[in-house]
């Protein structure tokens, strides 16, 4: 099984807008294949159009979950994925969110 960690670096996040993407209704997501081995490193984005601080923080906390819930079944070893958030994650139900975001892996590993 993978290890999962988070981008920190500001160069990560540079770095996979230069890999694949996909847009989703309720997310972005940038995938960029690296060469660690056995890690999948996991980036969270959400701009200030979005909303305040509390609204902000709730998007990454919805965003993380369903990261945690789908990216060790769906995602591959030795990618970097950046998720950005958009403002209707909030009321978006959650298990559409897991399986927006399953799809999202599947069509980015095609």
């Amino acid at each position: 099984m993978a290890t999962l960690q988070t981008l920190k670096t500001s160069k990560d996040f540079q770095a996979a807008k230069n890999g694949k993407f996909l847009r989703s209704s309720s997310f972005l997501l940038q995938a960029l294949k690296v060469t660690d081995e056995n890690i999948i490193k996991v980036g969270y984005t959400v701009t200030k159009q979005n909303g305040n601080a509390v609204i902000r923080n709730r998007i990454k906390r919805r965003l993380r979950q369903i990261v945690a819930d789908v990216i060790h079944d769906h995602g591959k070893n030795s990618w970097n994925y950046v998720l950005i958030g958009k403002k209707n994650i909030i009321t978006e139900d959650f298990e559409v969110l897991k399986k927006e975001f399953k799809t999202a892996l599947t069509k980015i590993h095609k």
